[in-house]
């Protein structure tokens, strides 16, 4: 499983366009705070996000799902994004930064969005910065075992995305890297993808004792992480997991200020 943000496939050909695009497609209703902050080049290392606390609402029981049935995953997906929802209003209210919901949709089969053909071969979900939409495909394996935990971190993951281009992440990635090198733009992106991921835990930490799952649930998502270039090592990718986790909250997951150490 891999969850990404993207504006087309595939990603190695499009993440300096992924970075550098973004502040052309931010609205100015949407950033005009969060640009205000990356225009002093606050919105990576000292982002105001980084000073809100937990999240504040524990409580996101998991609906129940039948196997094969879209429509019981509709219900399972629009419920868990309720609940980020409300969290990350919460957290932009009290970062003072202005947020509405994201555009999500759900799919089977390949579509064309604003970032191209999606599913491409290597993302699970992807938070399209062009169309500001989150794209996540409901899989035949995902239908068939209506216990699994992936759609669930993966629609957490997209949701940070989406949550740093609002607080005006992307836009600041953008400034850093006009003139760029290659390497230097991989490993922008893996500070932007740890960063996802350890919101990603931040949530699933905050609401994991109303979902009524075991610590093996965790521990196999740990298990099933794959790194590579463009979103940090698999031990990485599991230290930015667990360290949102225990935190609750999007202050433990400033990768912009971690050392390279942590963000290969």
């Amino acid at each position: 499983m891999v969850a990404a943000f993207s504006l087309s496939a595939p990603a190695e050909a499009a993440v300096r366009s992924t970075v550098q695009s973004s502040a052309q497609s931010t609205t100015q209703s949407t950033t005009q705070s969060a640009a205000q902050s990356a225009a002093r080049g606050n919105a990576l290392i000292g982002n105001p996000l980084y000073k809100t606390g937990e999240f504040d609402f524990p409580d996101c029981k998991e609906l129940s799902r039948s196997p094969d049935d879209l429509d019981s995953y509709r219900v399972y997906l629009d419920h868990l994004l309720d609940c980020l929802n409300v969290s990350w209003t919460e957290e932009f209210r009290q970062a003072r930064l202005p947020f509405s919901p994201p555009k999500v949709r759900y799919i089977t089969r390949g579509v064309k969005t604003g970032c191209g053909t999606y599913p491409a071969n290597y993302a699970a979900g992807m938070y399209c910065l062009l169309d500001k939409t989150m794209w996540i495909m409901v899989s035949k394996y995902q239908l068939a075992d209506p216990n699994e935990f992936n759609l669930f971190t993966v629609i957490a993951h997209e949701y940070g995305h989406y949550a740093q281009d609002r607080a005006g992440v992307f836009t600041a990635a953008n400034r850093q890297l006009r003139k760029a090198s290659k390497r230097q733009v991989y490993a922008m992106t893996r500070r932007i993808e740890l960063q996802a991921e350890c919101f990603s835990g931040a949530f699933i930490g905050s609401v994991w004792s109303s979902l009524g799952r075991d610590q093996v649930d965790f521990d196999k998502q740990l298990d099933w992480i794959m790194g590579d270039k463009l979103h940090g090592t698999t031990k990485n990718i599991r230290y930015w997991l667990k360290r949102g986790w225990l935190a609750n909250g999007p202050h433990a997951c400033n990768t912009f200020s971690a050392p390279a150490s942590r963000v290969t």
